[in-house]
């Protein structure tokens, strides 16, 4: 019985271990990443990256922080100036910009039906992948 019981601890502590955060050195980072922040935020360099069993997290000098699937595709783009809304749809990009004109995006996160867009107003817009704002809400 002891015997099967540290048997089972053991399984329990290394199947943690597996899906920890790991960090990963700049240079490590699959291509996909790498080029994606090298064509959309030009000059700015890796200053921290993180692996997660089915993600990266990626922090720029600029402020600028990253979060992309397993497979190198973004999920999610925070940043406070200069948004690379060339990573956007462009009706999602015009949806935006037509219903806020005064504000910019500070953050784009990718949904199961589209986009959740953050504006500089501070609104959170929901917008299909065809530029259909499905709804929005002020988020302070």
């Amino acid at each position: 019985m002891k015997k099967i019981l540290v048997l089972t601890f053991a399984f329990v502590m290394t199947a943690g271990m597996a899906f920890a955060d790991m960090m990963v050195a700049p240079n490590a980072l699959p291509g996909k990443i790498t080029q994606f922040v090298n064509a959309n935020f030009p000059g700015a360099q890796v200053m921290y990256a993180e692996r997660d069993y089915d993600s990266f997290e990626v922090k720029l000098n600029t402020g600028v922080e990253l979060d992309f699937y397993a497979n190198g595709d973004w999920k999610e783009v925070k940043t406070f100036q200069n948004f690379p809304t060339q990573i956007l749809p462009a009706a999602v990009a015009q949806a935006v910009k037509g219903a806020h004109p005064q504000a910019f995006i500070i953050k784009a996160e990718k949904t199961w039906n589209g986009y959740e867009i953050k504006t500089s107003n501070m609104m959170e817009i929901y917008v299909t992948p065809n530029g259909q704002i499905m709804g929005q809400k002020f988020d302070d």
